[in-house]
């Protein structure tokens, strides 16, 4: 066994220095995105086209093209899989950005540390990504963990006692209901009842609804995403079930008013990202010119995007190479580095320090952005409405 792991430890350690000579001799630098391209989530891509284009249009970086390779992972860990593979055999390769699915991005992130690959993870918010603590790894959102603190906090605020919680079976889902009950058992709120459902089946949610409606509970929880989320929502309102819902970062997207109709009045939903902000001047400049190009506000996703090849590329230009190892070192290395979502630096474990968490709320047809001060009244005073 013991010259088993040291073959496999030398053979990655011949790659990685195969990569570094293909990556310094090729003529542009390649980095690749992972994403489903065709998902509610998909103006992730305008983000990345806008920070490449401002990045190229201002010269490249070390004097050569940055060059995006686009892969559709199309929400499948097969096909995650698969991009893995292939862009761990394309040497001159230096980082992955994006991967949109916890269910996708933890088995497939091995894959990319031991190809000696920088991997940037946009959005995936299960804690046990890097739980093998690779230096190659970094995730520039929150987690599940900070997520729940945040939620739970807010529930305390408004002084609500009891809880239920629906989750999608998958690492997404189980991750956030994981860390929405321990945060909600610490300041002593009563989880009533905790129910999954699988992903593509909506009809499991009549039992989900059938059991609430003989329950007394103050709030809800939601954790899963479309296309099922807006039925959940429709369902349980429809049920009568008036209670506050609160939804994680799965539901943060433009269509999900449109999707959920008139039952998505009241519904408070996670987000990273208020393209109403114009506190700096890089936020304004970013808003400003994404509505100019693409002729709406940007989203958390796009802003996700744009940040990350953003904080990339000026890892690259501050180790002076795309050597993978020099810009995992310089990415650690960023203080307090300026973005449109958040300032970035990283942990030992490649988790970013100052997560930033927004939550927004529909009121008439429409997101309203809550601000710390006041958002436990504003929440009681939302006058929810259906038919």
């Amino acid at each position: 066994m013991a010259l088993s792991f040291t073959c496999g430890c030398e053979f990655e350690s011949g790659r990685a220095a195969q990569r570094d000579k293909k990556i310094d001799s090729s003529p542009a630098i390649n980095v690749g995105v992972v994403w489903p391209l065709e998902s509610n989530f998909k103006s992730f891509v305008n983000g990345v086209v806008m920070a490449s284009d401002e990045i190229n249009l201002s010269g490249g970086l070390l004097g050569k093209k940055l060059n995006i390779v686009f892969r559709d992972d199309e929400s499948s860990v097969t096909r995650g899989m698969t991009i893995a593979d292939e862009f761990a055999a394309n040497l001159e390769l230096c980082a992955a950005v994006g991967f949109c699915n916890s269910y996708v991005t933890i088995p497939v992130s091995k894959i990319y540390s031991d190809a000696g690959i920088v991997m940037i993870n946009t959005t995936s918010v299960d804690p046990a990504y890097n739980s093998f603590k690779s230096p190659l790894l970094f995730r520039t959102a929150p987690n599940a963990n900070d997520i729940a603190a945040r939620l739970a906090g807010l529930i305390d605020k408004l002084g609500y006692k009891k809880a239920a919680i629906c989750y999608v079976n998958d690492d997404y889902g189980l991750c956030s209901a994981n860390a929405c009950e321990d945060e909600l058992n610490k300041l002593s709120i009563s989880v009533v009842d905790r129910r999954s459902y699988s992903s593509g089946n909506a009809s499991e949610f009549k039992q989900v609804i059938d059991c609430w409606k003989l329950l007394k509970f103050d709030c809800a929880f939601f954790f899963g995403g479309p296309p099922e989320g807006p039925q959940f929502i429709r369902l349980v309102r429809r049920a009568g079930i008036l209670t506050p819902i609160f939804c994680g970062d799965g539901m943060n997207y433009h269509e999900f008013i449109n999707q959920a109709g008139e039952y998505s009045e009241g519904t408070i939903v996670t987000s990273f990202f208020n393209p109403l902000d114009i506190s700096s001047r890089k936020k304004s400049k970013f808003i400003d010119e994404y509505k100019n190009r693409f002729g709406m506000l940007p989203d958390t996703y796009s802003a996700q995007a744009y940040d990350a090849v953003k904080i990339l590329a000026e890892a690259i230009k501050r180790a002076g190479s795309a050597v993978p190892k020099k810009v995992s070192a310089a990415m650690r290395a960023l203080k307090n580095e300026e973005g449109v979502i958040a300032n970035y630096e990283f942990d030992e474990k490649g988790e970013i320090l100052n997560e930033k968490i927004i939550l927004k709320i529909v009121n008439d047809k429409k997101f309203v952005y809550i601000g710390s001060t006041g958002e436990a009244d504003l929440i009681k005073n939302i006058d929810i409405k259906w038919k």
